[in-house]
């Protein structure tokens, strides 16, 4: 289980990406503090019945030496819950100016220090911004050696790096191919998100980048409409590379029916490809109870888990 299922619960969050223009754009949600980060792993245990738990960087609003990071520390070793996966969205490995990539270089390798010496078997980073437009079927060569460079690094602090398909170029399954093969599995494994791909991703990233003053869009339904032909397509193609999957959803209804990935199906193509590997519940729907709406969402994994085992 993911903190991120739970963040309306968890206190404000604050994070900032590079939109498709090369400008900085900032969001910020106001949510409520009911349960802290340090009190996650023990809550997370009890509710889910899980060992392993995953979280977010910029869930940890002090950054890296934010106090919160101990008090989650404490909780991991009080609950015995182990650390699977820290996904960190610092930087934007595809910035072309290389002091700026360099930097932001240096903050993703504290950011994987400080979780690596948690015991996190993973961590994430993003290939380039989410925001980023599409670059052809080739990766470039900065952000190859970037990510060597990380790769390297994170080995180094007992840790192994991922990336994600994340929205931008890296929804795109031939693209993290040729990222993956370039940069090599050695270095680099991929954290396959079953949602995050352009049929699903960018009509989220139009709402968000909607001008002031447009009409307000259910995003359930929205996502009820979307072709999902090519999400299970990119599932397939990327199967057989994946160490980590994170299962997406975006909406549990009144029923208990999870949205709008047929998780029974997306699972099965996992086992087809043989993956046996950790899965990790990522809700990102919003209202109601998380805890009870995440705790849905991954009855219904599990139970597509035995099926297909």
């Amino acid at each position: 289980m993911s903190s991120y299922s739970v963040r309306e619960h968890l206190g404000p969050i604050e994070f900032s990406f590079t939109d498709p223009e090369g400008a900085t754009q900032s969001f910020s949600f106001p949510f409520q503090s009911l349960t802290t980060l340090g009190d996650f792993p023990a809550r997370a245990k009890d509710a889910f019945g899980v060992e392993e738990i995953e979280t977010v960087a910029f869930q940890f609003r002090g950054g890296i030496e934010d106090p919160e990071i101990d008090a989650f520390a404490e909780g991991l070793a009080a609950s015995g819950v182990r650390l699977l996966n820290v996904a960190i969205d610092a930087g934007d490995l595809l910035e072309t100016d290389d002091a700026k990539r360099a930097a932001d270089v240096e903050e993703l390798e504290r950011w994987i220090a400080r979780f690596a010496a948690l015991g996190s078997r993973f961590v994430r980073v993003n290939p380039g911004s989410p925001f980023s437009p599409h670059h052809g079927e080739q990766p470039p060569a900065h952000l190859v050696e970037a990510l060597a460079r990380l790769g390297d690094f994170a080995a180094q602090q007992g840790s192994r790096l991922l990336v994600e398909n994340h929205g931008g170029p890296s929804s795109d399954p031939t693209w993290m191919l040729s990222l993956l093969d370039a940069v090599g599995a050695d270095r680099l494994g991929l954290l396959l998100d079953l949602g995050n791909f352009d049929a699903l991703m960018q009509p989220v990233m139009a709402l968000m980048f909607a001008p002031a003053g447009s009409a307000e869009v259910d995003p359930v339904a929205l996502l009820e409409n979307v072709d999902l032909a090519p999400v299970y397509a990119g599932i397939e193609k990327l199967a057989p590379r994946a160490e980590l999957v994170h299962v997406k959803a975006h909406h549990v209804d009144d029923t208990g029916a999870v949205h709008p990935i047929d998780l029974d199906r997306a699972i099965g193509i996992l086992r087809s490809h043989g993956y046996d590997g950790p899965l990790t519940v990522e809700y990102e729907g919003t209202g109601g109870d998380p805890w009870a709406k995440s705790a849905r969402v991954l009855a219904v994994a599990r139970d597509a888990a035995e099926v297909h085992a």
